[in-house]
This record gives C-alpha cells, sequence and structure tokens, in this order.
C-alpha cells in the first residue's frame, strides 16, 4: 500500500512538473500581451521597443522566400534567465532560446531590453529580433517539410536557413575567422557557417526554400 501511495505521489509530482514544458503560462509570467498574431508573456514589461522587436521578427520572417507558409502565431515567452527559464530550457540551457516542437512556442533566455544573452563571454548576445525570427523560422520549417524535420535535415543546413532570415548570427564574421584561423571550436560556428552557405545558395536564379533544403549537399 505504501509503495503504492508512493508511486502515485512521485507521478503526480512528475506531471505536475511537466505541465509547464506543454504550457509556459502556468509559470505565472507577470506581464502579457498580443503583439500582431502572438501572445507574448514576460517577466520585464513589454515596452515599445520590444513590441517593436517582435514586430520586425515578423517582418523578417514575411520577407524571406519562405514566408508566409506558417501563420505567425507562435505564443512567445520573455524570460530573464532565472528560474523560469531553467525550468523550460531543460538541456538547452545555453541557448538564446528555444521552440517547441509539440506545442510550437518559443521561449527566450535572459532578456534586457531588447537584447537576449545567453551567458557566454563569446557570442553571448543577440537582438531579440533576430531571435524571435530565427524560432519563428524553426516552425516554419517544421510546418513546410513535416514534424521530422529536425532530424531529417542537418544542423547546420536548418540553422543556417534560420539566421539567413533572422538576417544575422551569433558570431560576427570578424569573430567565426578567428576562431577558425585559430582552430577553436565555439557552438556559434555552426551557425555562422551554415548561414554563410544559405546566403550563397538562395543568391543563385530561382533559388528559393524548396531548392536549398533538396540541393543542400551540393552546394
Amino acid at each position: 500500500m505504501k509503495q503504492s501511495r508512493l508511486g502515485m505521489a512521485l507521478t503526480v509530482m512528475a506531471v505536475l512538473a511537466a505541465m509547464p514544458l506543454f504550457s509556459p503560462k502556468l509559470l505565472a509570467f507577470p506581464y502579457r500581451q498580443q503583439v500582431g498574431l502572438h501572445r507574448v508573456y514576460s517577466t520585464q514589461e513589454i515596452s515599445p521597443a520590444l513590441v517593436n522587436a517582435l514586430h520586425e521578427a515578423d517582418r523578417r520572417v514575411a520577407g524571406s522566400s519562405g514566408g508566409g507558409f506558417r501563420k505567425p502565431d507562435q505564443a512567445v515567452y520573455l524570460t530573464d534567465g532565472g528560474w523560469r527559464w531553467k525550468w523550460l530550457s531543460l538541456p538547452s540551457g545555453g541557448a538564446f532560446a528555444l521552440t517547441r516542437p509539440v506545442t510550437d512556442t518559443i521561449v527566450v533566455n535572459r532578456l534586457a531590453g531588447d537584447k537576449v544573452y545567453n551567458g557566454r563571454s563569446l557570442g553571448g548576445v543577440r537582438g531579440l529580433a533576430g531571435v524571435v525570427a530565427h524560432e519563428m523560422t524553426h516552425g516554419s520549417i517544421r510546418a513546410h517539410f513535416g514534424f521530422f524535420a529536425d532530424p531529417l535535415y542537418p544542423a547546420m543546413l536548418r540553422e543556417g536557413y534560420c539566421d539567413f532570415v533572422a538576417g544575422e548570427s551569433t558570431l560576427s564574421d570578424a569573430e567565426a575567422r578567428k576562431l577558425l584561423a585559430e582552430r577553436a571550436s565555439h557552438p556559434g560556428l555552426l551557425y555562422w557557417q551554415g548561414h554563410k552557405r544559405v546566403a550563397q545558395a538562395m543568391a543563385k536564379p530561382g533559388a528559393d526554400l524548396d531548392t536549398v533544403f533538396r540541393d543542400w549537399e551540393r552546394n
């Protein structure tokens, strides 16, 4: 009987712990506002600068070759990098943001003003507009190619395309080239290299999302 009760209690605790992963709003974000089609939840006041950054993210996605193939209605959760982010990010704690594949919600790491921080000394800051546009594009890729697009296509292609749409990468050209010259490793290099390859592929006549993903290994 005691073991049965313990098992039930552990099951209930596990369910309660997992619930915010599927519905982050359960973590009591103090500020919320509708911005375009996005329901935004935030740990800081949603200022005009944040609203402008989110509208800019929508513009970047709509202006890309893949724009329009997914309705830009993802919920966006803006954290301060504290316990809410740690709870929701799980193994992705060092990322700027993440998109949950099932619910397609966007969760953003430590926000200060309209900048997002991931805690790294190099490649540790990005603009909110670029971060959200990047994550929105992940959702669009899954909507276009299917739920299992992430394991089907190389990370460099997916991340590079998302950074292409965002119009920026984690590392500057100077930072990335210095790391490459020193043969140093950095997680942002994959994004930067992917961004460069996607940009070259998209510059070809008639190139679009489908052709870039189809011909990636030949580019």
